[in-house]
């Protein structure tokens, strides 16, 4: 729900309710983790995915039903055969092979639980909430989840992860872009107000004039923070790549060629910097990407694949599961 938290919050704001359906138990392949969201506003607006498809028209049908009776439904979704449940009821529903259980609930504007969680997961601070999964309390707010004796679900939201864009280039806008897109909070840094202005990078979240080491030695860098360095400098490009692995970002990237590399490695080498394998430079998967926003899909495509752990190749070169969870939320 928190990933859909302002599209709900505009709505419950405007005094309307809406319909969540969340994810709350899976089991073997699918295609999104525990606590993805799929949300019904007012005129029937769908928002969100469950699972990419293969159940979204039977949970809207549910939703309008909860919609109008306000009572909220616990569907599953799966295989007809569940040996370790045989009076579970689960429709052959997703083609992956996977099962799901989707908790649907009505929230109105005065839910005052809800609604607090949701300004938060909305300004990125860290919340959760937890719900009932109890048939006599299905969907209701649990305020102490250690005593509750049913099942539930705790759903959380970690607060946005930072993305600092380093170089106010034409590659940075559809970076910028493109990181806002999957969730993060953006910071884009450059000495040159002229480049760095509200009509390039709208999809900021902070545009901060000034001289990057300066700068990113006041802002916060930890595990789940990206550092994009496309500046081209070699005034500040290596020493910002030396604070952010000395910081523990968790991805640093640096864009340049292979000579470029090199130069800046040596630069590197000379400083003592730490960790040097980590640094992702040049920077991006080979994909082939030449444009700008080519090369903005190539580097959040590495930045995932690095925040996961996984190899970044093609999925029909691989086996197993093609759904890898790493984390709920």
């Amino acid at each position: 729900m928190f990933e859909l938290a302002p599209r709900l919050l505009a709505v419950l704001d405007a005094g309307d309710p809406v319909v969540v359906a969340t994810a709350v138990a899976m089991q073997g392949s699918a295609p999104s983790g525990v606590g993805t969201s799929m949300a019904v506003l007012p005129g029937g607006q769908v928002v969100g995915t469950i699972s990419g498809g293969c159940v979204e028209g039977s949970l809207f049908d549910t939703a309008e039903e909860v919609l109008a009776t306000g009572v909220a439904v616990l569907e599953r979704f799966g295989f007809d055969d569940h040996p370790d449940d045989p009076d579970a009821v689960w429709a052959p529903a997703l083609r992956c092979g996977g099962r799901v259980e989707v908790l649907v609930r009505r929230v109105a504007p005065d839910d005052v639980a809800v609604v607090d969680a949701l300004r938060h997961a909305a300004a990125g601070v860290p919340t959760s909430l937890a719900l009932s999964l109890d048939p006599d309390t299905l969907g209701a707010v649990v305020t102490a989840p250690d005593g509750c004796r049913g099942r539930v679900f705790a759903e959380r939201s970690d607060g946005r992860p930072r993305c600092i864009v380093v170089g106010a280039v034409e590659f940075a806008v559809a970076v910028t872009n493109a990181a806002a897109v999957l969730g993060h909070a953006v910071t884009v840094v450059d000495p040159r107000p002229v480049f760095l202005t509200d009509e390039r990078f709208p999809a900021a979240d902070e545009r901060l004039v000034g001289w990057p080491t300066r700068v990113l030695a006041d802002l916060p860098i930890d595990a789940s923070t990206v550092v994009v360095v496309l500046s081209h400098d070699d005034r500040f490009d290596a020493a910002v790549i030396d604070h952010a692995l000395r910081r523990g970002a968790g991805y640093v990237g640096a864009m340049g060629s292979r000579a470029t590399h090199e130069r800046r490695m040596e630069e590197l080498r000379r400083l003592g910097t730490p960790d040097l394998g980590r640094l992702r430079s040049p920077i991006g998967l080979d994909i082939g990407a030449t444009t700008p926003a080519e090369m903005a899909i190539a580097i959040m495509a590495e930045v995932i694949a690095v925040r996961t752990g996984s190899s970044g190749g093609s999925l029909v070169d691989g086996a197993g599961p093609i759904h890898r969870r790493v984390g709920v939320g």
